[in-house]
């Protein structure tokens, strides 16, 4: 299991860059303004320029650590090479260091404190550690799943892992 919330993947598929590109334009709708229940029948959403694609899963609930997914596509001798990086948004990832932060100022005050009791210590442990977990699993659940969207729509195998 990896400990931080980023992936960077490279696929290897054997379409050409054109083909690939195609795929992902049918199953990407452009970036917009998220309106609730908007009834899309894509399955990712956000922006393919060129030979680059920025773009999230399309999810009807909330899950503030689903990954942004930026990606570049590149023709080589044998078909195409996809390089995916997978990570978390800028404001999520600021918001996830501010709090852990503060939650670890807090358990320093309750450290030094001559008051350091027991379960004033557990109570930031805890906290950092439910922050943690929450991030990486829920991180980890959507990016599982659009490693599969990857391999099966670009026929990709996996290559490298970093």
């Amino acid at each position: 299991m990896k400990y931080l919330p980023f992936e960077h993947i490279i696929y290897e598929s054997p379409l050409s860059q054109e083909e690939v590109m195609a795929k992902l334009s049918n199953s990407v709708e452009w970036q917009k303004v998220y309106v609730f229940g908007s009834g899309s029948t894509k399955e990712y959403r956000g922006l393919i320029e060129g030979n680059h694609f920025n773009i999230s899963r399309i999810i009807f609930k909330r899950n503030a650590f689903q990954p942004q997914i930026n990606g570049t596509v590149r023709q080589q001798n044998t078909g195409t090479r996809i390089e995916v990086k997978m990570q978390l948004g800028t404001f999520i990832l600021g918001f996830s260091a501010l709090w852990c932060f503060a939650v670890f100022i807090f358990l320093i005050v309750n450290v030094i404190s001559a008051d350091c009791s027991y379960p004033g210590i557990l109570i930031p442990i805890g906290m950092l550690l439910a922050t943690y977990l929450t991030a990486i699993l829920s991180f980890r659940a959507e990016t599982k799943k659009s490693r599969s969207f990857f391999e099966k729509l670009l026929d990709a195998k996996i290559v490298s892992e970093k």
